[in-house]
């Protein structure tokens, strides 16, 4: 039975996560100080209840670090990190159940479910990817992370940014293509725009395509997973994990 410590620290990460969901579904942003008052409660109802080991702390804090790298690299947002921060500073023990471990894992599964969704279109789409020159970059990721969709459609879209940067040549356009697209919005409105310019000197049509990927919810992702996390029975840790 969960004791009351444990309780309010569940409750307290329920609720900022849920909040930064919302957040992050409207605008795809999620303000700094959403996760200041469970981080410090956590870190409070921990130091009070002797919750903290170094080494254990030190454990749970790698999935934490690993997306910090990312978000280092403008892979991911900064959010991301602090989301995974916040649960670890929570739940901050490897055993009985290595709840930052099991939150990245399950929030990862729908990005590798879309993956394998955009392989699939990508495949009974291979006239648009045979068709497709990359000046720069490579263009095997866009099968895997992307997805063809008309100038049009695009342009009107929200949340989905460009994989195939269009680069004018004369009256015609060849295309820089990338894995993923830029944590910087500004940059990103730059690409757009001028895409818009080069619809309107008619280099490209709206209905000429491009590839496109979404800017995933991933906080909603990290609040499915701390769930899942949550609801993993520890008698199914013991078969993949002997010693937990």
């Amino acid at each position: 039975m969960l004791s009351v410590e444990e309780l309010t620290l569940i409750v307290a990460v329920l609720v900022t996560l849920s909040y930064a969901s919302i957040s992050d579904l409207k605008s795809r942003e999620v303000k700094e100080y959403v996760w200041v008052p469970a981080s410090l409660l956590s870190v409070t109802i921990n130091l009070l209840s002797g919750s903290y080991d170094l080494l254990q702390l030190a454990l749970a804090s790698v999935p934490a670090l690993l997306v910090l790298v990312f978000a280092v690299f403008d892979m991911m947002g900064g959010a991301d990190f602090l989301a995974l921060l916040l649960v670890t500073l929570a739940h901050p023990r490897m055993f009985p159940k290595p709840i930052t471990y099991l939150t990245l894992m399950y929030s990862l599964l729908i990005p590798v479910a879309l993956i394998l969704i955009n392989l699939v279109h990508g495949l009974k789409n291979l006239r648009h990817y045979k068709e497709l020159k990359c000046v720069k970059g490579s263009k095997t990721a866009l099968l895997f992370l992307g997805r063809p969709v008309k100038v049009g459609s695009f342009l009107k879209s929200r949340f989905t940014y460009l994989l195939t940067i269009p680069v004018g040549e004369g009256d015609s356009a060849s295309f820089e293509c990338r894995a993923s697209f830029s944590m910087d919005e500004a940059y990103e409105e730059k690409i757009k725009t001028s895409l818009m310019d080069m619809l309107d000197k008619k280099i490209l049509n709206a209905d000429d395509f491009v590839w496109v990927t979404p800017g995933l919810p991933q906080i909603v992702f990290y609040l499915i997973g701390y769930v899942a996390a949550l609801a993993t029975p520890e008698t199914l840790l013991h078969f993949i994990i002997p010693s937990t």
